[in-house]
């Protein structure tokens, strides 16, 4: 017997896991002081497959089992803090409730339909049901479930391969032109610098939020005249963590122009007069600390609400944050542009500026900025 009860009342598992191939002895797994006989049960079973890769046909593959793999390749992979909450919330808001009780091995393309109208019918927190874009992000997460199932041998197909992500509605890009971008910097009085410069940053390197806030000096090289971005600011239950960048491919070094690299060397110097007193390292300092307090999300996200909003003129709207990334790819489109630029070569330029994981990315995210490009396929048929 695999599972069986010991003297003391407890239940103990062992599972053979076949013969060593240098000795010929039998390999063992064994555990004891197990409570119940059904948790003994449950733990044989998730050692086999989880452990030993054993589905027989009568195993039930549970949608808490794929989770636990997902997660475990994610820390394997070194993914994103970011990457891992979204994925818990969809997974215990939706995913586990719809599959509570299912066996993810005999799932079809059928099941994975009705999940995706019924989260098509669930309620939004902005009102109304969920929209087409947070659905379809949902379904990538479900996908990579079963992609996790095919590799750990427990199934041979992908079922949400089967369906076609749901049109979403087309929104436009909003972005700042150099002009709106200095009119909107003078709304920042002079005691809120850490904001100016937090913007700054934004638009003159195209880094995203929790890349920004990670800044220290460390990573800064007035010298050379660049930052390189090697982390990313989580905040999460009152607290910032320093983790891993979106992806392997935002690791980069952005180059920044020589006036703001004037302008750091000013700030630099005069934030470690003002901080001396409470550090030892101040190369290790965030750039925007103007007191011993780090600036974080949440501040950020106050500052928006509580400052920036009541400020904006009749002729300037309030884009988001990441928007102004946007803004600093816009700029160097048009820049590119004037100097006559192929688009292959801005695509590229951006793609390595910008740290995305594939130029199709990069293409997909920007080409509507490039004005003329439907004329000159238009254009094209003249010689047809």
């Amino acid at each position: 017997m695999t599972v069986t009860k010991q003297k003391q009342g407890t239940w103990k598992v062992d599972v053979s896991d076949g013969f060593n191939p240098l000795t010929g002895q039998q390999k063992r797994h064994r555990k004891k002081g197990i409570r119940t006989k059904k948790e003994a049960e449950e733990y044989e079973a998730n050692y086999r497959l989880n452990i030993l890769r054993q589905v027989k046909v009568k195993d039930r593959i549970s949608v808490e089992m794929l989770y636990s793999l997902v997660q475990e390749e994610d820390e394997l992979r070194g993914n994103s803090q970011d990457t891992k909450d979204t994925q818990k919330s969809y997974y215990k808001q939706y995913v586990s409730k719809f599959f509570k009780n299912a066996d993810m091995k005999l799932i079809g393309a059928n099941e994975i339909k009705e999940f995706r109208d019924w989260l098509a019918s669930q309620p939004s927190v902005k009102g109304g049901n969920l929209s087409a874009i947070s659905v379809n992000q949902q379904m990538i997460f479900v996908h990579k479930l079963f992609e996790i199932a095919i590799v750990k041998g427990y199934r041979k197909d992908n079922p949400v391969s089967a369906l076609r992500k749901l049109p979403e509605k087309h929104r436009e890009m909003s972005f700042y032109t150099p002009e709106q971008f200095k009119k909107f910097l003078a709304l920042i009085e002079i005691n809120e610098f850490q904001y100016k410069l937090l913007y700054q940053i934004l638009m003159f390197t195209g880094a995203r939020m929790g890349e920004a806030l990670a800044l220290t000096w460390e990573v800064v090289n007035l010298d050379e005249g660049y930052i390189e971005i090697k982390n990313s600011a989580h905040y999460r239950k009152k607290k910032v963590t320093i983790g891993a960048t979106k992806t392997v491919q935002s690791v980069r070094r952005i180059y920044i122009h020589s006036a703001f690299v004037k302008e750091l060397k000013k700030w630099k110097h005069k934030q470690f007069e003002l901080l001396k007193q409470f550090t030892d390292e101040p190369d290790k300092l965030q750039i925007y600390q103007t007191s011993p307090e780090i600036l974080t999300h949440p501040q950020v996200t106050g500052f928006r609400h509580d400052k920036l909003i009541k400020r904006m003129p009749d002729d300037l709207k309030l884009i988001r944050n990441h928007d102004f990334r946007h803004s600093h790819a816009a700029f160097l489109i048009s820049q590119g542009l004037r100097r006559g630029e192929g688009k292959d070569f801005l695509f590229f330029v951006l793609m390595k500026r910008l740290g995305h994981s594939s130029i199709t990315t990069t293409i997909n995210t920007y080409s509507h900025l490039f004005p003329t490009q439907q004329k000159e396929i238009a254009s094209a048929f003249d010689d047809f």
